[in-house]
């Protein structure tokens, strides 16, 4: 496993930013903080946030929250 002496970063959003060419070695920690701590992760390509590392229960509400709003209006 290659070691690098880039670290994931908390952006002022709370949101952990994970360089893409970094995550790989880090996913099982990822997926420990989404659990455990609920901290969601970004996976970055050159900066910007490609997709989101959350828990299912996160997702669940998300999507459940998304079909409220769409029903509302």
């Amino acid at each position: 496993m290659a070691t690098t002496d880039q670290e994931p970063e908390i952006a002022p959003d709370g949101v952990q930013e994970v360089p893409l060419t970094i995550a790989r070695p880090l996913l099982t920690r990822m997926i420990e903080q989404a659990r455990e701590d609920d901290l969601v992760s970004a996976l970055t390509v050159r900066g910007r946030r490609r997709a989101y590392l959350v828990t299912p229960d996160f997702y669940e509400r998300a999507i459940a929250a998304l079909g409220e709003q769409t029903t509302e209006g």
